[in-house]
């Protein structure tokens, strides 16, 4: 499996474009691009939930 470079796995890296995208929406006149926004701010999250759950794993098991 590749790997990808580390900081496309920093957690705090995708909470802070979900972040970024929260706050857009919030800008968005329209409301389907709103909601649109929320769903991206909703899948970078999910991606550093991911993460952080892989580097909690490589953790315990010894794989830093």
């Amino acid at each position: 499996m590749p790997t990808l470079p580390l900081e496309l796995r920093d957690v705090e890296y995708w909470r802070k474009r979900a972040e970024e995208a929260r706050t857009m929406a919030e800008e968005m006149k329209d409301a389907k691009t709103r909601e649109l926004m929320r769903g991206i701010a909703a899948s970078y999250e999910q991606i550093a939930k991911s993460y952080e759950t892989i580097a909690d794993y490589e953790k315990r098991h010894g794989k830093e």
